[in-house]
């Protein structure tokens, strides 16, 4: 399995983030969706296969129980090294 750290700039409000790691930029098929708690965290997935990867990202706060998603980040192209 492969791994990838992430960071994220903190959110004011957001209690959680989604995060979508796919092959291609248009996100057509997703490889790894998560939400997440944290701004840093490592994605480990055998799905993380190929030397380029693209990450997006969004924030997700509650109001009044109700969920608000932010809008989707720019997309982020992340190249793979090693094994």
């Amino acid at each position: 399995s492969r791994k990838v750290r992430i960071t994220l700039k903190k959110v004011k409000k957001a209690t959680k983030y989604q995060v979508q790691i796919s092959k291609k930029k248009s996100f057509k098929k997703v490889l790894v969706s998560k939400t997440v708690k944290k701004v840093k965290f490592t994605f480990k997935s055998r799905k993380l296969s190929g030397k380029t990867l693209y990450v997006r990202a969004r924030a997700i706060a509650y109001v009044k129980k109700t969920k608000i998603s932010g809008k989707w980040s720019k997309v982020k192209k992340v190249k793979i090294t090693g094994k």
